[in-house]
């Protein structure tokens, strides 16, 4: 790294990542690609403390902004810093390679070769969530992060097939992060399955995720519930006979009714609340009695309108990657966009000025004291007798 850089970087450093990214001013393109630069150039040096604080800074410029240009005349770069820190990284450089990773597929989308580089990053991943000495909170979060680039790159049933034979293993333990990101993954990775891989799945994982609704930490049941809801979804897409094949349901549904009733009072009444509420909208869906229907506010003029499980899923694995930038995903990366049916990104519309907004507020003002004495004196008519 030449002297130049590295006193940058030193500098960057010293003033926190809040300057470097959302809050610096960062508008223009020129000013952009020097701190790709200087960031990737950092986050190939041997210190490992600038170089997973630059990891974050890359991380965070891919989540608050849409760079696909300018990362595009970088993909060399980003994948061979993305390998390398997979490679050697401890815990929480592994984690933040990771989640980079997904952050560089949903930035370039189709233009980059996704499959080849799933197939050069898969190996590193399986290693990190099969190392013994790594944090298990990190594994978990690398299960499903593995499961997203899967659920992003990958057209190749093996993968698929890959993916399911992990999850089995993982419902095993005993670990309550690592069995949420697993049931996540899980029901992530059936929504691009093909009807016969669906079958053959929930076959397999079924008696498994149902033992779990009896399990000791609230939000290890709320998931299984909810993966249950989800592949009786797609088990009744595949067959119409779907519940007659699954034994013993009666009795399914009786545990289920007992968790959207449950008052034990040794449990937390947070817990008590959150798990109610989660198993009444489980058990009316599975009773046919409630759909889901949700809607994403994306801007003034789209709404993303959500139908199934399915969708639900995967607006929440995104979510989940891109937190409160989603909105700005659903409204300007063609990919994103693309993965939810929104089309093309729409022209952008000019900023309301800080006149008109007073303007419009006035009118609001005067239309509704209109309202108010119509309102009003039609009262009165109806008063007098």
């Amino acid at each position: 790294v030449s002297n130049l850089s590295y006193q940058n970087i030193l500098e960057h450093d010293s003033q926190g990542e809040g300057s470097l990214t959302g809050e610096s001013g960062i508008e223009d393109n020129d000013a952009l690609d020097q701190q790709l630069d200087v960031s990737l150039e950092a986050a190939a040096l041997k210190n490992t403390v600038v170089r997973t604080k630059n990891l974050k800074i890359i991380e965070e410029l891919l989540t608050t902004r849409i760079v696909t240009e300018n990362l595009y005349r970088r993909k060399g770069e980003m994948v061979d810093v993305i390998m390398k820190s997979l490679k050697s990284g401890k815990s929480s450089e592994r984690f933040s390679t990771a989640h980079l990773a997904v952050l560089f597929t949903l930035q370039l989308g189709d233009d980059a070769d996704l499959e080849l580089f799933y197939n050069e990053i898969k190996p590193l991943l399986l290693s990190a969530i099969g190392d013994a000495g790594c944090d298990s909170g990190v594994r978990a979060k690398l299960i499903f992060r593995y499961a997203v680039l899967c659920f992003l790159c990958s057209d190749n049933i093996e993968d698929r097939k890959e993916l399911v034979a992990l999850c089995r293993e993982k419902l095993n333990t005993t670990n309550s992060e690592i069995l949420i990101s697993t049931l996540s993954s899980l029901s992530l990775i059936l929504t691009i399955c093909s009807p016969t891989e669906r079958n053959n799945a929930i076959q397999m994982i079924f008696p498994t995720i149902r033992g779990l609704l009896k399990d000791s930490c609230v939000d290890v049941r709320i998931e299984a519930g909810e993966i249950i809801a989800h592949l009786f979804e797609l088990g009744r897409d595949y067959s119409e006979d779907f519940d007659s094949q699954i034994d013993d349901v009666d009795e399914m549904l009786g545990v289920l009714e007992d968790l959207s009733t449950d008052s034990a009072k040794f449990r937390a009444k947070r817990d008590r609340k959150v798990q109610r509420c989660s198993f009444r909208q489980i058990l009316a869906f599975l009773n046919g009695e409630g759909d889901i229907h949700e809607q994403v506010k994306v801007s003034l003029q789209e709404t993303l309108i959500i139908t199934s499980w399915s969708e639900r899923v995967q607006y929440g694995a995104i979510k989940e990657i891109l937190g409160p930038a989603t909105s700005l995903h659903l409204q300007q990366n063609p990919f994103v966009r693309d993965i939810f049916g929104l089309g093309a990104v729409p022209l952008k519309v000019e900023k309301v000025t800080k006149a008109e907004k007073h303007e419009m507020k006035k009118l609001n003002a005067a239309c509704h004291k209109a309202r108010q004495k119509n309102m009003l004196k039609q009262r009165d008519k109806r008063m007098v007798v």
